[in-house]
């Protein structure tokens, strides 16, 4: 494909895939572009005391889950790589972010052979790690377990580790 700006429905990713929003495909998928772009984008909107990504998130949460939900925590928000990470509150007024959202966990769920829609175990655990944020990151408040944020170079290349501990992950 000829390298476009304005490719109709499409974005550009890090690995320089065209990603079309509207009509993903497993080929579209590609787990660098995932690291890539989670590790680069912060939580709460970038509304923290400092950087915390979202790839950070997701590595956090695959640790509070039983093994056999591991991979489904570690992409939970697969999606975000490449719709972004749009706050809670915004998220649920935007008519339809939850379809293209469903529509690109569906093909990311099939390619790399995850149940969607989530467990309960593994919404569970992002509902702890979101209140855990809160608290810790947001609100500053000292914990018995406190996050430290990593920089999204070591963020990404933690995240692509962890999948590449997984086996056949691409």
């Amino acid at each position: 494909m000829e390298e476009n700006l304005y490719t109709p429905d499409c974005i550009r990713t890090f690995s320089g895939i065209y990603m079309n929003i509207f009509e993903p495909k497993p080929e579209m998928i590609c787990i660098e572009d995932i690291a890539h772009s989670l590790s680069n984008q912060c939580r709460f909107g970038g509304h923290l005391p400092n950087f915390y990504s979202v790839s950070q998130h997701s590595i956090m949460v695959s640790g509070l889950v039983p093994k056999e939900h591991f991979l489904a925590a570690l992409l939970h928000d697969a999606s975000e790589a490449y719709l972004m990470d749009i706050p809670t509150p915004i998220k649920r007024r935007l008519s339809n972010y939850k379809e293209l959202e469903n529509n690109i966990m569906v093909v990311v769920a099939e390619k790399y052979n995850f149940e969607w829609p989530l467990s309960k175990e593994v919404k569970e655990a992002d509902q702890i790690m979101l209140v855990s944020e809160w608290h810790c990151l947001m609100l500053g408040q000292a914990s018995r377990n406190p996050i430290i944020p990593l920089a999204p170079g070591k963020a990404k290349t933690l995240f692509l580790n962890t999948c590449r501990a997984l086996g056949n992950i691409q």
